[in-house]
């Protein structure tokens, strides 16, 4: 074997030692969502996953964001009405974190369904009440403590005024919209690769 040949070899070796372990995980998520103007909390037990982080690239393999059932409530012109709601996401989402720890993730697609409703004390049925699209890109940092994402402006479409059990004109007021922005964190290590060593690299090929 070739002195080349032996160094190339040993910086395999080397290289396979240093690769993470990396298991599929379900990153716990938390932060804020604000909605036609309304801000909120995410609703607690959110994740992102089955995903993996591989330090040494600063790929994120792919996942989605699942969240349990909340209830939030805001004003209408026929009185305050709560709803119970469902965020999920449609697709499937990768991330890249770079050496400078800028991160990105690709479009998620959400969907908003309301689940159950109330005028006030009343309960009304609402039948079939379901926001989708809405398509959120999320960039921030990644670090050691987690990823830092946001998006500052997204759109929540309407939905028929005949949908929502008839209240879709009353529910689009509170929920369907511009004014709608996402702060959260991905809890997990995600600290930044390494900057590549390009003539390191290419050293072992030379001779």
């Amino acid at each position: 074997m070739t002195t080349s040949s032996s160094a190339r070899v040993a910086l395999a070796l080397a290289m396979a030692c240093a690769a993470p372990f990396a298991h599929a995980t379900n990153f716990a998520v938390s932060g804020t969502i604000t909605v036609n103007g309304n801000p909120g909390a995410l609703p607690d037990g959110g994740t992102f996953g089955n995903s993996t982080y591989n330090a040494t690239t600063g790929a994120l393999s792919s996942g989605k964001f699942t969240f349990p059932q909340a209830t939030t409530s805001f004003p209408s012109q026929i009185g305050t009405v709560t709803v119970t709601y469902q965020l999920s996401q449609t697709n499937t989402t990768t991330g890249q974190v770079a050496s400078d720890g800028v991160a990105a993730l690709t479009q998620a697609r959400l969907k908003l369904q309301v689940v159950s409703a109330a005028i006030g004390v009343i309960p009304i049925g609402i039948g079939t009440c379901v926001f989708q699209p809405i398509n959120v890109d999320l960039a921030g940092t990644g670090a050691a403590s987690g990823l830092d994402l946001s998006d500052e402006g997204f759109t929540i479409p309407q939905v028929a005024s005949t949908d929502c059990g008839g209240y879709g004109d009353q529910i689009n007021a509170g929920v369907a919209g511009s004014n709608n922005s996402l702060a959260m964190h991905v809890a997990g290590n995600f600290t930044p690769p390494p900057e590549s060593d390009i003539i390191f690299a290419n050293g072992f090929d030379g001779g």
